[in-house]
């Protein structure tokens, strides 16, 4: 029998409880985000020290921007990519890997497949 697609490992269905309110929603969102994508990672092998050092970079671009990822704009990354690269002197190559760190978060958030 094959699995919907909101049983996924990740899925925002099993994430978030429905009819539970929240003093603080948009950060239990985000650690929902987080969360499911922890879950989306493991189903896929990926081992626990890359989902912490991935899970490190989005808290600090989070850090940086102070915007939820549902805020976030092309311009936060362009800005956090040149403060990276000229005010901390970061590798070229060390950036590039952050970048691809926050897409797959970011493609994990839109992916219809984990509602």
């Amino acid at each position: 029998m094959a699995r919907s697609q909101t049983e996924l490992a990740g899925a925002a269905r099993l994430q978030l409880v429905a009819g539970v309110v929240h003093l603080r929603p948009q950060e239990v969102v985000l650690e929902g985000m987080l969360s499911g994508w922890r879950a989306q990672q493991t189903s896929r092998g990926v081992k626990t020290g890359t989902m912490v050092a991935r899970e490190q970079t989005v808290r600090r671009f989070l850090a940086f921007t102070n915007e939820f990822p549902w805020a976030w704009m092309p311009a936060h990354l362009d800005e956090w990519s040149a403060s990276l690269l000229g005010e901390r002197r970061l590798a070229a190559s060390t950036v590039r890997a952050y970048q691809c760190e926050l897409r797959l978060f970011s493609e994990y958030l839109i992916d219809p497949r984990y509602g």
